[in-house]
């Protein structure tokens, strides 16, 4: 009779237990190997993973095909009635703006094309207002030469105030007639038409007037210039079919 502490035994129990690991192993990564085969097919045959849900992310289907959504991370949607744009640092007058407010200044608008350093770009009207008609309330300091745009979906972006001071910059909260959508940056954007999409912050939460320009979040985590002024290059307009066609740096018609 053999017992437990037969050597034979054992050994027949260690064969058992090898069997079964490799049983249990060889069926787990059969279950990986679906896995790769099946998500593609499933996430490709849906719209986005956003619709119908309280946050906004990274898309490019259906509606926007014409207008790529890019987010630095997923966020949950903006409610127009608990926002308020902070406005703080090196300036006279730090102050809280309702979306009302904002919309109260002397408004402007432009039609005007964003440029993603991914080589796509596309074309729409935006309604919003110039920073120099915000800095009437808040009146920034002497020492303030950039300012540093906090954002819903945690990204961070810096430029100059030379660049925001731009007839063509402006600060955005509608989008072709339309209050901007949440997945175009409601309730507020910055449109910089020369500077590459990445220098385009949305979903504003604070504008923070400080003494220089930083790096903001693509800069630095990416090969992208502090700068982001558009380079010359090709450009493959959504709005046109993707044809590619040469650029000649700045602002793109």
């Amino acid at each position: 009779m053999k017992t437990r502490f037969d050597p034979k035994f054992q050994e027949g129990k260690g064969l058992r237990s090898r069997r079964s690991f490799l049983v249990n192993a060889f069926f787990k990564s059969m279950g990986v190997l679906t896995a790769l085969f099946i998500a593609p097919r499933q996430s490709s045959a849906q719209t986005d993973f956003f619709t119908g849900t309280e946050f906004v992310g990274k898309t490019r289907k259906g509606i926007h095909e014409k207008f790529y959504i890019n987010f630095f991370e997923p966020m949950r949607r903006i409610k127009a009635d608990r926002w308020q744009l902070k406005v703080s640092g090196l300036c006279e007058q730090p102050t809280l703006f309702s979306l009302q407010e904002l919309m109260d200044l002397p408004a402007d608008s432009q039609v005007s094309r964003l440029k993603c350093v991914e080589c796509w770009s596309a074309k729409a009207q935006w309604s919003g207002f110039r920073l120099p008609e915000l800095e009437k309330r808040v009146r920034p300091l002497p020492s303030a030469k950039a300012v540093v745009f906090h954002c819903g979906d945690t990204y961070l972006e810096s430029l100059d105030l030379v660049s925001l001071r731009d007839s063509r910059s402006l600060l955005a909260y509608a989008m072709n007639g339309e209050k901007l959508s949440d997945e175009h940056g409601f309730p507020l954007r910055l449109i910089v038409p020369a500077k590459y999409g990445y220098k385009n912050p949305k979903a504003i939460l604070e504008m923070e007037y400080v003494a220089e320009s930083q790096y903001g979040t693509w800069s630095k985590i990416g090969p992208y210039s502090t700068d982001g002024t558009i380079l010359p290059g090709y450009d493959h307009p959504l709005d046109q079919n993707k044809i590619r066609r040469k650029i000649h740096g700045g602002e793109i018609p």
